[in-house]
Formats: C-alpha cells, structure tokens, sequence
C-alpha cells in the first residue's frame, strides 16, 4: 500500500494585526519529501503516521507539512503556495491507496475563512473518489461542513493539555487501515451544538468537559465508530467557529444516532462550563500571599492562541510591589539585543514588553544583571510533542530585584518546562511563575504548581468573549454567559 501523508497546520486569531506569512511557516515546521521522515522519533501526528504505517507494512509517501505559531490570518498567497505543494506531492504518480492528513481546524487566510475545508475539498477533487482521506484535527478545530464532506474520518485530540496527538496519528492509521480492508468509504455525520466557549473551560480533566470525552469513548466503545468533539476556537469568529459533534462509521444510520446522541449529551451540559478570574491586583495579592511555587496564569497574552507574549501587566504590578521571587517569559527582541550588547555578567536598563499593540499592557523599565545569554534552541521531552524542536530565537535571562525575567526574540508556546530550563531557569525554586497561556501550559508546569491563579489580564485572548465583540450570531452562544472577578476563583492544579 502506498499511503501519502502530511498536513498544514494553523490556529488563526482574527484578532491578530497582520498576516502570517510563507516564511512564518519555514521558521517554525517547514518539512517536504523525505525530510518529513524525521518526523518518526517525535510524539506528534506525523509521527505516529509513519510509525503506524510502518507496522501495517505501508509504503509511506511523504508530501509535506508545515506549521506556523498561531497568530493572524494566512496570508492567501502563502496559502496557495503551500497547499499547490501538499495536494501536488500527495497526488503524485502513482496515486497512493490512501492518505493521512494533519490539520489544525481553525485555519482562516485573507481570502477564505474555512481555510482547513477549502484544503480538504481541493485535495479530493485531485485524488477523485475512490482514494479514502483520514484527517487529523486539533481539539480546538472550528470544524465545518466542507472539511468533513470530504474525508472517512476526522479524528480531533481527546486531550487539553493536547498530550495525545502521537496516538490520534496512530489511530488515523488504524482507521485507513480497516477502510482498506473492507473497501468501503465511510459516512462521516457532523453536528454543530450552538456553543462558544474560551479554552480554559475546556480543560478535559474537569467537567464539564471531562465528563463529554467520558461519554464519547464509552460510545466508541460499544460502536464500529470514530467519534470527536472539537471545542472550537473562539478567537476567529468566523461562521463554522464553536463546537461540533463529528461522527465516521461504515454505516450512514449509525453515525447519524451517534453525532445525533453525543450533541444532545453536550447540549446537555450547555450551562455548566463556569469560568473566573481575579484581577491583576487580587491576583499578585494572592501569589505573594501563598505558599510558592504559584501560576498565574496570563491567558490573556496566550501565545498558543495568537497572543503576542510580551505582555505586562503581572510583572509590572508585582515590581510595584517591590518583592522578589518572579520568574515571566517576554518576547522582546529589542531588549535581548541589548543584553547581548552588555554580555554575560553586564548590567542593564532596559525597557520591556508591550511592544506589539497596546492591548496587553504597557512597557516596563527596569534594571538589572544579564545572569545567561543562549541560543534559544530546544527539545521538547515533557508530554507535549516530545522530541520536536523549538526556536526561541537569541534569549537572555535577567535578573532584576530578585526577580527572572526571560526574554527572547521570538514567541514562544509555554507547553513544555525545557523553554527554561534549556536557560538554566528552574520553575521549582521561585514565589511565582508567569505563564501565558490558558491549558496547556499544564503540560509543562503543572508539577511545579502549589496554587493556580488565573488571572483577568487585558489581552486579545481573554476568557471574557463578551469584551470580544463577536458577531450576534455568536455572541448568543457564548458559555459561560459572564465572567466576572471573584476572590473565590482560585483554581487548584
């Protein structure tokens, strides 16, 4: 069997100033041919595509894939490029018996807001019909009509923190496979439930959500179905944006019961997803009080979801506070020049942050001692796609009042405890830990933690959709229906 494989991968925040460019994506995942191979020793869908096709034996046909950080719109230019590339190295001569495909879900360009299912339609009409299409989703995929038109079946993450994409790659080949055998395309049934919620009630290790992966995989279980539910990313506002309900099986009636079943379940549980956070103020109050290590958690300025990663609004109010102990990550090329100017063991006076809008705060000057200066290269080895390569950019660690301030050139996902530790910055040994993001960061420091304080920081990916100025339409959707501070809102790990 030859099976093609590859994916394009981006999580668009319409909220974003700018486009994401071509070279956005070479900086981040650029593969294409064999190089896609290397993919193999990592813990992502890639890599469990080609582990699992070469288990069955296959002759794996590697096209391309690429991934940008989440950010603006693709610019469409880009997007066609990158898309003539994939479909045309999928569906090369001869054609491939099959194809693995991984997506984000929540992709928009310039041009098209369904970025993901014009792909998808696309790549099918080049393949024609007898050539099965299994998709890889993330759990926040805006999933739509058209991307699910035209696969056999879409498999999102079960996981937030996402720690299980290496095993929906895995099961993707597993359901190609049985595809195969029987030779028989399969119906897919989707269902949108009418709900828009922020990532952080969307944590699968509570309910409400937990409760909704629960009832999936005991129907999977008693069914000859992939079934997923895909949360939805609420920061594009765009028309197939919120949750869906996919269901796949070999039989039309069934996956019509199962998608109809499981968003009446979600339906269900509509108004339990609850969401607070304590003010800048409350929150610092609070993690100066506490035993550390504490979190705050900045979603706010979450770079996982498009945020710029340079504001700040904690770090400016805890240095008002005149008090030790900090450590937040910025993304500040500017101010990292200027420690590599001063070198190692050189004092500085820098001004920091907020410097790609005024929506996440305001700049922060202070002074202090450039304790490392490093590369910004590591490798991902928590439970968040081991074995991947991420690019800080020239960092700089300084120390100001006792309190660590990391700053790099380029934004970076805080989903794995190597971005500083990589920098000789321990998370363990400090009064509190900035992160910016809303879940996953879980993945990387949620051992560290003694208290998880969110916080309601300004920011273009607050938990408060209502500030967001959605459509109508959505608006009307939003769950939690407010989100207001509150001294009982401190969330434990």
């Amino acid at each position: 069997m030859r099976i093609a494989l590859g994916g394009l991968f981006h999580e668009t925040n319409g909220l974003v100033r700018g486009s994401t460019s071509l070279a956005d994506f070479k900086a981040y995942q650029f593969a294409s041919g064999s190089d896609l191979l290397a993919y193999r020793s990592t813990r992502c869908e890639i890599g469990g595509f080609l582990v699992g096709a070469e288990r069955l034996g296959w002759d794996p046909m590697p096209s391309l894939f690429a991934a940008a950080l989440p950010g603006g719109p693709v610019d469409h230019g880009a997007f066609e490029t990158l898309v003539q590339r994939l479909v045309e190295g999928t569906t090369e001569d001869p054609r491939p018996d099959g194809v693995l495909i991984c997506l984000h879900g929540a992709m928009a360009t310039t041009e098209c807001s369904d970025a993901d299912g014009e792909l998808l339609r696309r790549l099918a009409e080049a393949l024609g019909p007898d050539v099965p299409v299994v998709a890889t989703v993330d759990f926040h995929a805006n999933t739509s009509d058209l991307m699910t038109h035209h696969v056999d079946a879409l498999l999102g993450y079960d996981t937030y923190p996402h720690v299980d994409m290496f095993d929906r790659g895995l099961e993707a080949t597993s359901v190609l496979a049985d595809i195969l055998r029987a030779g028989n395309r399969r119906a897919v049934a989707h269902r949108k439930v009418g709900l828009v919620t922020p990532p952080q009630v969307q944590y699968t290790n509570l309910a409400p959500m937990r409760t909704i992966m629960e009832r999936l995989r005991e129907v999977e279980s008693s069914n000859d179905a992939v079934v997923s539910v895909t949360p939805g990313f609420p920061y594009g506002d765009v028309d197939c944006m919120g949750l869906s309900v996919t269901a796949s099986s070999a039989d039309s009636s069934s996956a019509e019961q199962i998608a109809n079943a499981i968003t009446n379940d979600v339906a269900a549980l509509s108004e339990d997803f609850s969401f607070s956070a304590f003010s800048v103020e409350e929150a610092v109050d609070r993690a100066l009080a506490a035993e550390g290590p504490v979190v705050l958690v900045d979603s706010a300025d979450n770079v996982g979801g498009g945020g710029p990663g340079d504001g700040t609004a904690i770090l400016q109010e805890w240095l008002r506070r005149g008090r030790p102990g900090l450590i937040v990550a910025l993304t500040d090329p500017v101010a990292v020049a200027t420690c590599v100017a001063a070198g190692i063991g050189g004092r500085v006076s820098l001004t920091v942050g907020a410097r790609t809008d005024d929506r996440h705060g305001s700049p922060v000057e202070l002074s202090g001692t450039v304790r490392l200066l490093g590369d910004g290269r590591y490798v991902h080895r928590g439970s968040y796609a081991a074995g991947i390569t991420t690019q800080m950019g020239q960092s700089a660690v300084v120390e100001s009042a006792g309190n660590t301030i990391v700053l790099t050139e380029r934004r970076v996902m805080p989903f794995d405890a190597q971005q500083l530790l990589s920098l000789g910055v321990s998370p363990a040994y400090c009064q509190a830990l900035v992160v910016k993001s809303a879940v996953a960061w879980r993945a990387a420091y949620g051992e560290f933690a003694r208290q998880v304080i969110e916080v309601d920081a300004p920011g273009i990916c607050t938990a408060n959709l209502h500030r967001l100025g959605l459509s109508e339409q959505h608006a009307q959707m939003i769950r939690p229906r407010s989100i207001l501070s509150s001294r009982q809102s401190c969330v434990s790990p």
